[in-house]
C-alpha cells in the first residue's frame, strides 16, 4: 500500500516586475525582454502587464519592493520578480552599477514582506549565475519567502536564456499554466516550490527528529522572529507567546499547525491526519 500527501500549489499572477541590474556596456537582456513581453501582453490584452526597474544600488531595489509590497497590501496586486542580473553561489546577487552583492540570504528576507503581503503569491525568477542558490535560505521555522523560485543551479553565459524565458513567459501570460511554461524553459533552469520542500521536511522530521530539543529549537525561532517583527525587545509579548509554545511543544498537532501557519503566512494546505497518516506509514514500513 502506498501513502502519499496531496498538495496542490497554486500561486496567481498578475504583473511581471523586471529587476534590472546589468550595466549599460553589456547586452540589455532584461530591456529587450521587457519589450517583447510588453508587446504580446498587449497583443492578447493585458496592458501594462510588465514593468522593468533599472536597480543601480541596494536602496533602490528595497524601495522598489517596499512599493510593490504596498500594492499587494492593497489587495490589487499579486507579483512575480524576474532578476535579470549576474550572480555568484557564494557571494550573492550583483548589481553592477554599485558594484555591490546582495548575499542570497539577504535577498529572501528583503522578498519575504512581499510574499507575506500577497498571501503567498510572489514568484521570482532569476536569469543569474548559481542564482538557485537563493533555494537555500527557505527555513521551516521562518515564513517563506517565494511561493517558488526558477533559477539556473550553474553557470551561465550573458543571453544564453533568454530565447527560452520568452516562450515562458507567454505561456504564462496567456495560459498561467507554469507546467506547460516550464517546458520552454532552458534545462539549466530548476524549479523549487516552497510548499512541496515544506512538506517532505515536516514529514521528514516528525520521522527522525521529533524530539524535545529539536522542537523547542524550532518554537525559539518563531518566537525570536515574532518578536523581530515588533522592532524591539519587547518582555509583554514574549510573555504572552510562552505559554502558547509550550502548548504546541506538547501536541504533535498542535505544533505541526503553528509551523505549518507560521511558514505559509497564516495558511494551511494539508490536515494533520494526513501528515500523521503518512509519517506512520513510513516508520512502520521501514
Amino acid at each position: 500500500m502506498v501513502i502519499e500527501i496531496s498538495y496542490t500549489a497554486v500561486c496567481r499572477n498578475n504583473h511581471l516586475f523586471i529587476f534590472d541590474g546589468l550595466s549599460q556596456d553589456e547586452s540589455q537582456t532584461g530591456r529587450r525582454l521587457h519589450e517583447d513581453v510588453t508587446d504580446f501582453a498587449n497583443s492578447i490584452g493585458r496592458y501594462n502587464y510588465c514593468t522593468r526597474y533599472v536597480v543601480k544600488s541596494r536602496v533602490m531595489l528595497v524601495a522598489h519592493l517596499k512599493a510593490i509590497e504596498h500594492e499587494c497590501k492593497a489587495g490589487v496586486l499579486l507579483p512575480a520578480l524576474h532578476f535579470e542580473c549576474h550572480g555568484d553561489e557564494e557571494k550573492g546577487l550583483w548589481l553592477s552599477a554599485s558594484k555591490e552583492y546582495i548575499p542570497w540570504s539577504d535577498l529572501a528576507a528583503l522578498i519575504a514582506p512581499v510574499n507575506a503581503a500577497s498571501h503567498n503569491n510572489v514568484s521570482v525568477i532569476l536569469a543569474s549565475c548559481e542564482s538557485f542558490k537563493l533555494s537555500e535560505s527557505v527555513d521551516v521555522k521562518l515564513p517563506c519567502p517565494f511561493h517558488f523560485l526558477i533559477a539556473p543551479n550553474q553557470e551561465i553565459e550573458a543571453g544564453t536564456t533568454q530565447d527560452s524565458l520568452l516562450p515562458f513567459y507567454k505561456e504564462v501570460v496567456s495560459t498561467g499554466s507554469l507546467d506547460k511554461a516550464l517546458t520552454y524553459l532552458d534545462g539549466r533552469f530548476k524549479r523549487f516550490i516552497a510548499g512541496e520542500w515544506f512538506y517532505m521536511q515536516i514529514c521528514s522530521f516528525y520521522t527522525y527528529h521529533y524530539s524535545a530539543k529539536h522542537k523547542q529549537e524550532i518554537m525559539n525561532q518563531m518566537i525570536d522572529s515574532e518578536v523581530a517583527k515588533a522592532g524591539y525587545s519587547n518582555r509583554q509579548l514574549i510573555r504572552s507567546i510562552r505559554p502558547k509554545v509550550k502548548r504546541f511543544l506538547s501536541d504533535p498537532k498542535e505544533f505541526y499547525l503553528a509551523v505549518e501557519r507560521g511558514f505559509f503566512h497564516g495558511q494551511t494546505h494539508v490536515p494533520y491526519a494526513d501528515i500523521k497518516r503518512f509519517v506512520d506509514h513510513n516508520k512502520s514500513s521501514n
